[in-house]
């Protein structure tokens, strides 16, 4: 009887599992929409977060060069070039050491390297 008993119910359970899976699929389908909807919504709102990060460091980044510039310009000095995220000076102002000083300390304030024009 116990053979028989596994017989029957091996059968019904190939005969349940594809109704259970037709009658499940759709609500498991629909949780994971959602569960990817919500990480695609947050991906979204951390990537623009950044974009806007980046577009502030860089308005900060150009403001604090021309306020250089304004105030080397107001005290009869050329302020350092900056090119890219690297201090970028001439082969002139290379052979100034308070020049130089002033732009390696400028570009090691800014975790960056002084690089020379003519030079890649």
């Amino acid at each position: 009887m116990s053979d028989q008993n596994d017989q029957n119910a091996a059968k019904l359970i190939e005969a349940l599992v594809p109704k259970l899976t037709e009658a499940l699929l759709p609500q498991i389908t629909e949780h994971v929409e959602a569960q990817i909807g919500g990480v695609v919504k947050k991906s979204d709102e951390l990537l623009d977060k950044l974009v806007k990060q980046n577009e502030s460091n860089e308005t900060f980044q150009s403001a604090a060069e021309k306020a250089l510039a304004d105030l080397a310009d107001k005290a009869g000095k050329p302020a350092p070039k900056f090119g890219g995220n690297d201090v970028v000076l001439s082969r002139e102002d290379a052979r100034d050491p308070a020049k130089y000083r002033q732009a390696k300390a400028d570009a090691e304030s800014r975790g960056v390297k002084v690089v020379f024009e003519g030079r890649d």
